[in-house]
C-alpha cells in the first residue's frame, strides 16, 4: 500500500471520529475508530506499519480536533508500536491477546488525554472521569474492534505482504 493511500484512508478516519460520529449524538460516547484502525494494522502489519500509521492516523486526529498538535500523534504512534509487537501468529490466531492489547491501549490514550488536561491546568474528578468516559469508552472500544478488524485484515490481504512504499 502506498503512503499516500494510507494517509488518505486515515485523514478520512480522523474526520469520521471528529466529525461525523460527534453530530450523531454530541452527548454519547464513541469508539476509537482510529485506535481500533491502527491496531488492526499493527496486528496484520507489525510493529513498523503501526508506527507509521499511528504517526499519520495520531497528526489526522491532532488537526481535526481541539487537542494540541502532536498529543495523538505521540500516543498512537506509541500504540501502533506496541500493537505491532502482537504481529505473531499466535496473537493473530488468539481472541484474547488483541482484546486485552485493545483494552490495555485504550487505558493509555485515556490516560494520556487527562494527564494533558491535568497539566495545562484544568479540574477533572479522576474517579468521575474513569466511571463516565473510560469505562464506557473501553466497552465501546471491544464491541466495535470486530467491525474494524475484518475490513483491516481484508484491505492488509488485499496488499499482501507488501510493506508501505514511501
Amino acid at each position: 500500500m502506498s503512503l499516500y493511500a494510507a494517509v488518505a484512508l486515515l485523514g478520512l478516519l480522523a474526520i469520521l471520529q471528529s466529525s461525523i460520529l460527534t453530530r450523531v449524538d454530541p452527548s454519547t460516547l464513541h469508539p476509537d475508530v482510529m485506535l481500533l484502525t491502527i491496531v488492526a494494522w499493527a496486528l496484520q502489519r507489525g510493529s513498523r506499519e503501526g508506527l507509521v500509521w499511528g504517526f499519520f492516523g495520531g497528526l489526522a486526529l491532532d488537526v481535526v480536533s481541539g487537542v494540541p498538535l502532536g498529543l495523538n500523534a505521540l500516543v498512537l504512534t506509541a500504540a501502533g508500536y506496541l500493537a505491532g509487537l502482537g504481529e505473531a501468529r499466535v496473537f493473530r490466531t488468539n481472541f484474547v491477546l488483541p482484546v486485552l492489547i485493545i483494552a490495555a491501549l485504550t487505558v493509555v490514550v485515556f490516560a494520556a488525554h487527562c494527564a494533558y488536561l491535568l497539566l495545562s491546568g484544568n479540574a477533572l474528578a479522576l474517579d468521575s472521569a474513569i466511571i463516565s468516559i473510560l469505562a464506557p469508552s473501553l466497552v465501546l472500544n471491544l464491541i466495535a474492534s470486530p467491525l474494524v478488524f475484518r475490513p483491516i485484515r481484508w484491505l492488509s490481504r488485499s496488499y499482501g505482504r507488501e510493506q508501505l512504499r514511501w
